[in-house]
């Protein structure tokens, strides 16, 4: 398995859609490997997550960062046919067909370098450094190659939305208030509160009662930037039956009905 498990994801049916993507290529076209890998979930966050890489990157001095794979439907947000206009608009070569995005990071097909099999090798690009290095003769061999370390958390860099979901979905109770506290200024409070949300339905109540604690913040320093989802959040906590996360979801509802 390459996927994380999620109970809450959606697993989109395989859609193959028959226009090209590059020349003679189609979705149905592209490397076995990736088609096999799709048949497990069709796209997602990886457990292991890095790649080694012959120089450094924005990552580290000798790997580089994979964090979801996109899949083949209608999805636009994790989708490889939306996503291939990232592509266009950095004015990348049309051989690349994109699998994976991190912000300026990206995974890609390249099909100016076939491997012996013949099929596309995979490249890694940074299109803020320009940082351009093929990391596997082929899509199997990329697979292979993953490897498992940790996600930290930088003091002074912000971590995109794409690393926030992978370290969420990774977290343990030990780094997850630092994950909380990383994020609780993040503008989209939307996205915020979903993560909160996810983790009020956690079987571990000790993971329940960080997020609780979180929302805490959320309410007494945010409330005036929060979207009317706090209220959906809340009545989770509500009902949680922890009687101490039920006490302090009280306390925070009367902090909104005070507002």
């Amino acid at each position: 398995m390459y996927f994380i498990p999620q109970h809450t994801f959606k697993n989109l049916p395989i859609l193959f859609k028959t226009a090209l993507l590059y020349k003679d290529v189609t979705a149905a076209d592209l490397p076995q490997a990736y088609l096999d890998l799709l048949a497990e979930q069709n796209g997602g966050y990886l457990l292991c997550s890095r790649i080694a890489t012959k120089e450094p990157t924005s990552d580290g001095i000798d790997y580089a960062a994979v964090h979801a794979i996109l899949g083949l439907h209608d999805d636009p947000q994790n989708s490889l046919y939306a996503q291939q206009e990232v592509a266009r608009s950095a004015g990348l070569p049309d051989y690349f067909l994109l699998f994976s995005i991190n912000d300026s990071q990206i995974f890609a097909f390249d099909y100016s370098k076939l491997s012996p099999s013949g099929e596309p090798s995979i490249r890694y690009i940074d299109i803020e450094t320009d940082n351009w290095q093929t990391v596997a003769a082929d899509f199997d061999q990329f697979l292979r190659s993953l490897t498992s370390g940790p996600l930290t958390v930088p003091e002074e860099i912000r971590l995109t939305h794409t690393e926030g979901e992978h370290a969420f979905l990774l977290a343990d109770c030990k780094g997850l208030p630092e994950l909380l506290l990383h994020f609780e200024d993040d503008p989209d409070k939307h996205w915020y509160l979903q993560w909160l949300a996810h983790f009020s339905d956690h079987s571990d109540a000790a993971f329940r009662s960080i997020a609780c604690e979180a929302l805490e913040t959320q309410i007494l320093y945010f409330r005036n930037e929060l979207p009317d989802s706090v209220h959906a959040v809340l009545a989770n906590f509500l009902a949680d039956p922890d009687p101490a996360i039920q006490e302090l979801a009280k306390t925070l509802e009367k902090e909104l009905v005070d507002e």
